[in-house]
């Protein structure tokens, strides 16, 4: 069917501009991959062709902003023997999602695999990439729906007001408090969690919006000299019988997986 799209895996790339990026950051290239959603459903080969196409890009960073795992403890084995491929050379920053949390130990045992697989988990913390002596701050907050976000503390433990910074955050809700409440703060906010709508129907518009209150469905966006951009993320898990442990087969209905490169440029 055409409007089938989940196994349809495509390239987005954008050159955003930043002005208060450091000089010698000028061309750093950051590849955004999020909502993976491991399941008993996820495609072998599918992930195969997400892992070759982002090492392939030869990154100088990856973000990957949560849902890594669709639920429970069985599929983060398969997670980790998927990530554990990605070239060692880039940066490699994550966040959780909220269902992350659904893994059989709130959030602990996602957290131990990515650090295996060598990823820096960002749980309102921050780290910072270094050029030349100069810095670029990328903070990671909590999930919103199951976790305990807190923009304010984050970006007071570094001087977020005069140094260009970053923000990963899995819920694009998150971005009015960022942008609205913290002014100036946030150069660019990074986040996934609503896969773009997930069914998409012509004329009708994305039915998940009223049920998940996406404000922020897809693409990019500016308020207040913040900017946001929200992925349409990799995977296509969709509902499940959380009590049960029992997933859909995966599907995506006219809304495209992506993986995304984002240029950053002062101007």
């Amino acid at each position: 069917m055409p409007f089938l799209t989940h196994n349809d895996l495509r390239m987005t790339r954008h050159c955003v501009k930043l002005p208060r990026l450091p000089e010698p950051f000028e061309g750093f290239r950051l590849v955004q991959i999020s909502d993976l959603h491991f399941y008993e459903y996820s495609d072998p080969a599918y992930y195969s062709r997400v892992i070759a196409e982002v090492n392939a890009l030869q990154p100088d960073a990856i973000a990957l902003t949560g849902d890594v795992v669709h639920y429970g403890p069985d599929y983060i084995e398969l997670a980790a023997s998927f990530l554990h491929q990605l070239d060692a050379g880039p940066t490699k920053l994550a966040i959780l999602g909220n269902h992350d949390y659904n893994d059989g130990t709130w959030g602990e045992s996602i957290s131990a695999m990515l650090g295996e697989v060598g990823f820096q988990l960002l749980k309102n913390t921050h780290t910072h990439l270094e050029r030349e002596g100069q810095r670029l701050w990328v903070a990671g907050l909590d999930d919103l729906w199951y976790g305990q976000p807190d923009p304010q503390g984050v970006l007071t433990r570094f001087d977020s007001h005069s140094e260009a910074t970053i923000v990963l955050a899995h819920n694009p809700l998150l971005f009015d408090p960022l942008a609205l409440a913290l002014p100036g703060r946030v150069d660019l906010m990074l986040a996934g969690h609503t896969h773009a709508g997930h069914v998409h129907i012509p004329m009708l518009g994305p039915i998940y919006r009223r049920i998940f209150r996406m404000k922020y469905r897809y693409g990019l966006y500016e308020k207040a000299g913040c900017q946001l951009y929200v992925t349409s993320g990799v995977g296509s898990a969709a509902f499940y019988l959380k009590k049960r442990k029992i997933g859909f087969p995966r599907f995506r209905f006219n809304t495209h997986p992506e993986i995304v490169e984002l240029t950053l440029t002062r101007g």
